[in-house]
């Protein structure tokens, strides 16, 4: 454990030392955060099978109880002469109570570690760190990810990045159709900074409601396959914010767009993309989302949307096999169903205190996943998150042939129970 020590004594040091310590320009910023997780194990149906030998616990998971912790340390330095710069690195030490290698993710337990930390692809990163930074015995690791690190520069006719960066797109609140670079998926717990990806990106402000917006993403080892070019237009026109898109992709391309706009005391997004593919085993399809939200008061606010998946199936039987497609290896596509409605509230019941629910109901299997989040303001800088994420389904079973099934999507999702502390500094 002490090669953990240098990444919280360099916490205290930004914590402690004033900013006038550093050059003129430069600022500096940060957290630290510790989520203490819980999950139930997954139980397996083996009905279907006579006899499947000393292999019947390999899919099948334990309960485990999980220490995920995060040190980001943000800096920035801006010059009128020179354009900004911007680097963000983040490190975190994780304890599992079972072996590491049985809770990673794999063919056999689809749900595995990773499910709930913020962690990404390489593939929109030309190069990148090794993401272990270094393993201690079978149930602590420390991982590692350079974030951000791009430098920005505004001129007259707009405004220029380059490097790593977050690149995200989409008017709905909860799926973004025309969202395909790393979005999170459901179980992400930490969920403040998106995954940064490597490009070069332009963006011209026409007359302060039109913008355009293009840029190229850089894959890993600048390879055609893992790179992709985007072209966006976002404009306001009489209270409608409208948004249009076409991304090139590989073998692929997407071209999509959405609006937002009051109707009444509702507010109301649509948001719609077509993916065509060329891979010879993968058809094109359609991803539409749908919403509308409602203050009930000061303190309270409904949201409703319907989601269309274009590239899932109704069929729970299809779902292993259409994880290896395209649209979930490259395409930012990760419900397997076709037909979700997610309902969720907000409510604020402090200055100090606030909680939220949603529910994602999958209305071709009939399974469900619901979060319930609570957070507490303790001061300025600290805060606390109590959290369960719970699902609803059928689970998975093994057939004859001794092959897993997922008989719903949210079937195979743990029960998780969480409770964390978030220091900004």
């Amino acid at each position: 454990m002490k090669k953990l020590i240098p990444f919280y004594a360099l916490a205290l040091l930004f914590s402690l030392t004033p900013s006038s310590a550093f050059a003129q320009g430069f600022n500096y910023t940060g957290y630290v955060k510790s989520y203490a997780l819980g999950q139930d194990g997954i139980e397996v149906d083996y009905s279907g099978v006579d006899s499947f030998g000393s292999n019947e616990d390999s899919f099948s998971t334990d309960s485990t109880f999980q220490s995920q912790n995060s040190l980001r340390l943000m800096g920035s330095y801006l010059s009128e002469d020179s354009g900004y710069f911007e680097i963000h690195y983040e490190a975190q030490p994780l304890y599992y109570s079972n072996n590491i290698n049985d809770s990673s993710p794999n063919e056999n337990n689809a749900s595995g570690i990773g499910s709930t930390l913020n962690t990404g692809s390489n593939r929109f990163r030309y190069k990148d760190l090794d993401p272990v930074l270094s393993e201690h015995g079978d149930h602590i690791v420390v991982l590692q990810n350079l974030d951000r690190f791009n430098y920005q520069l505004a001129t007259e006719n707009g405004d220029l990045t380059i490097g790593r960066q977050v690149i995200s797109f989409g008017s709905a609140r909860f799926i973004n159709p025309t969202d395909i670079f790393l979005p999170f998926v459901l179980q992400t717990l930490n969920q403040e900074y998106r995954v940064g990806i490597d490009a070069i990106r332009y963006q011209v402000d026409l007359d302060g409601f039109t913008i355009l917006d293009s840029g190229l993403i850089i894959g890993e080892d600048a390879k055609k396959e893992n790179s992709a070019a985007f072209f966006r237009g976002k404009t306001s026109l009489e209270g409608n914010d409208l948004e249009a898109m076409y991304i090139q992709l590989d073998n692929a391309w997407l071209a999509g767009g959405g609006i937002e706009r009051a109707l009444g005391d509702f507010g109301f997004w649509l948001e719609t993309a077509y993916m065509n593919n060329n891979a010879d085993d993968i058809s094109s399809y359609w991803r539409h989302s749908v919403g509308s939200d409602f203050a009930l008061d000061d303190n309270v606010i409904v949201m409703m949307e319907y989601h269309y998946n274009g590239a899932g199936s109704q069929d729970s039987s299809d779902y292993v096999d259409i994880l290896q497609r395209q649209p979930y290896e490259r395409g930012g596509v990760y419900l397997l169903g076709q037909n979700y409605l997610i309902p969720a509230i907000s409510w604020v019941v402090s200055p100090l205190i606030s909680v939220s629910a949603s529910s994602f109901f999958n209305l071709d299997d009939q399974s469900a996943f619901i979060s319930l989040t609570a957070e507490v303001s303790w001061s300025d800088n600290l805060y606390s998150d109590f959290g369960s994420q719970m699902s609803i389904g059928n689970n998975p079973e093994i057939n004859s042939a001794g092959e897993i099934n997922l008989a719903s999507e949210f079937g195979s999702y743990p029960l998780s129970l969480y409770a964390s502390l978030r220091y900004y500094f």
